[in-house]
């Protein structure tokens, strides 16, 4: 069942003149309670010492973790090696339709019709105690489009956002908490990053990347 769906902007003023900055960036929240997020963290973790022999991304010659700072020794450093919805299990079916009717629900709002092909990448984040992600950003091609990640296991952490023009002096920043079941949808050129995961238990949160076509073969058919 959805509990909530709530949209957060960066917008800016009117402009006064030809040079002035002009902004409208989007972030969606919403919340899923139709997932057993333990028995999905149970399976993560299991699939982990799996992921973990795959090779890493490789990105301009060098092993890439997506600028996290989680390290070659992450899922995460292998973000582009496999995709989560791949793999069979009900509570990751239930994910996947989450997924869908969150950006369906998110372009309905907006006004936008919707794709007629809609691709995903994803894969999922361990963090643990006192690891954080440092903050980055998934794309900014001409063809980027919509990223996300939904929080399976945390405690006491947040996602923060930063304005991607008003992120220097005086930065423009969305404190958003981390809470279980919490799906977020967010233009893919928006930087965020996490604080400091403090808890014995590893913090898990899965990741993606939606593209309006298929840019690699681990980019699965969504719509």
């Amino acid at each position: 069942m959805e509990k909530i769906f709530s949209l957060v902007q960066f917008i800016s003023q009117p402009k006064n003149n030809f040079f002035s900055p002009q902004w409208h960036y989007y972030i969606c929240e919403t919340e899923f309670d139709n997932v057993d997020y333990k028995k999905l963290a149970k399976f993560l973790l299991k699939k982990e010492k799996i992921i973990l022999k795959l090779k890493p991304t490789i990105k301009e010659n060098k092993i890439s973790d997506g600028y996290t700072g989680l390290g070659k020794n992450s899922t995460t450093a292998r973000y582009d090696r496999y995709n989560v919805l791949n793999w069979k299990n009900i509570e990751i079916v239930k994910l996947k339709n989450n997924i869908i009717k969150t950006h369906n629900c998110l372009l309905k709002t907006l006004n936008v019709p919707l794709p007629t092909e809609l691709y995903i990448q994803c894969w999922y984040n361990v963090l643990k105690k006192t690891q954080y992600i440092r903050p980055h950003i998934h794309g900014v091609s001409p063809d980027t489009y919509l990223g996300g990640h939904i929080c399976i296991q945390v405690k006491d952490t947040s996602t923060y956002y930063i304005n991607p023009i008003n992120q220097i002096n005086d930065p423009e920043i969305y404190k958003s908490q981390n809470k279980v079941g919490k799906l977020t949808l967010f233009q893919n050129c928006i930087p965020h990053y996490t604080d400091v995961h403090n808890d014995k238990k590893e913090r898990i949160t899965i990741a993606f990347d939606l593209s309006l076509k298929k840019i690699n073969e681990n980019y699965i058919k969504l719509i």
